[in-house]
């Protein structure tokens, strides 16, 4: 799997395990403040602090604890002291989450400014050591050059959503409030989630899955365009060249590319084992397809905002993270206690059952479908199941992530 990894590059256990195990509990909260809400609106409180207990805290810590791990494989780059950075960040963003519900919830500016501080400090510290590392990589893969365009996009995202959220800590909106909230969701989307999810997928899917790896071609096409499109969209928005529907068409087909190369390696790879993480992926890339066009007929009919969110998000974004955990989790309980001699433990596959993966993988599809149904024919009964369901599916999710980590625990205190 991590193929050439040693425990000397490997961070330890605990480092990227704090935050895989602490994702699911914030997806559960996120679904919890949506229950006791009034309803799903774009630009209530509950909304917003539910959306960003999603964005930060369960896709943010999911992608900052698989590029711990990650690092030395992808890009023979190891960050010393990895504990300590994963704990400061850990803390960091977990505190600065907290003071943003809060501050949502109460409407006090004082939670606003600590919370500003806290996630700016937590996500600089962590984006600016992986790009350090990235950058002193002498040679350069498209995924590590894939990884870089990532984690600046998403610099530059946080930097404008720290801005906005002292907006409203403030109730200052300036005139380009607009305007920043969605260079602010195009620049974390597609600059951010899309560009890293596709430099992770060059490596993972024919390392996992065995399939055929993607060419060079297809790496340049995806990543170039991509990023080529994102600066345009700036350029757009600078000089009001009027041009978003041209951008919003080329970065939609882009996106839709890579969702169909994706489903077709996956397709003809040569491990046919059953393993519900290939559904995951499977899926992830159905609901991105989804959403691009459901984002494209907005031009003409009037669907609500939330619904493209939810594809993209939902069922795009967590989908796939929900199916890699169950890849890396379970590898890193062996990885680590193999390492250390312990050979009476679980094989990989036996970490997990398949059929908890699957009950899981139900669940979780279910939800999404319930809750999008809910959302297109303003239906409040659907929203609340499609919402229950996400609960028990992130419940479940952290039951089974939890048992792995008993796993390694119990088997390394017998040493």
């Amino acid at each position: 799997m991590f193929v050439g990894l040693s425990l000397d590059q490997a961070p330890p256990f605990q480092a990227p395990l704090k935050f895989f195990l602490v994702a699911p509990l914030f997806s559960l909260i996120a679904g919890l403040l949506l229950l006791n809400s009034d309803g799903v609106y774009l630009h209530s409180s509950y909304f917003i602090a539910s959306l960003h207990l999603m964005t930060i805290g369960f896709i943010v810590m999911i992608v900052f604890g698989a590029l711990l791990q990650m690092l030395p494989v992808v890009a023979g780059a190891v960050i010393k002291n990895s504990l300590l950075i994963a704990n400061i960040t850990f803390g960091l963003l977990i505190f600065g989450l907290i003071s943003f519900v809060f501050g949502f919830m109460l409407e006090d500016i004082a939670y606003f400014l600590i919370s500003a501080i806290l996630l700016f400090g937590g996500l600089f510290l962590f984006s600016y050591i992986v790009v350090y590392k990235l950058f002193i990589v002498q040679k350069k893969s498209w995924i590590i050059i894939g990884m870089i365009l990532s984690l600046i996009c998403f610099t530059v995202a946080f930097i404008i959503g720290i801005n906005l959220l002292l907006s409203y800590g403030t109730k200052n909106f300036s005139d380009l409030h607009t305007v920043f909230v969605y260079l602010h969701y195009n620049l974390i989307f597609f600059g951010f989630l899309f560009l890293l999810i596709a430099s992770i997928s060059f490596q993972v899917i024919p390392m996992f899955w065995v399939s055929e790896p993607y060419k060079e071609y297809e790496k340049k096409i995806i990543l170039i365009t991509t990023i080529s499109l994102l600066f345009l969209y700036i350029v757009d928005i600078a000089f009001e060249l009027q041009i978003y529907i041209i951008y919003k068409f080329l970065i939609g087909m882009i996106s839709i590319y890579f969702a169909t190369l994706t489903i077709k390696k996956l397709y003809i790879r040569k491990r046919k084992l059953k393993d519900i993480s290939v559904y995951f992926y499977y899926s992830s890339m159905v609901f991105l397809i989804l959403g691009i066009m459901f984002w494209f007929t907005l031009e003409f009919f009037k669907f609500d905002h939330i619904l493209v969110g939810t594809f993209f998000g939902v069922g795009f974004v967590v989908t796939l993270m929900n199916g890699m955990l169950y890849k890396i989790v379970p590898f890193l309980t062996w990885f680590h206690l193999s390492s250390k001699g312990i050979f009476d433990i679980p094989t990989i596959r036996d970490m997990i059952s398949v059929k908890k993966s699957e009950l899981q993988y139900i669940i979780h599809i279910m939800s999404i479908i319930l809750f999008s149904s809910g959302v297109l024919f303003n239906n409040q009964y659907l929203i609340t199941y499609g919402v229950t369901l996400f609960i028990i599916s992130n419940m479940l999710l952290f039951v089974y992530l939890l048992g792995c980590a008993k796993i390694y625990f119990n088997k390394k205190g017998k040493i």
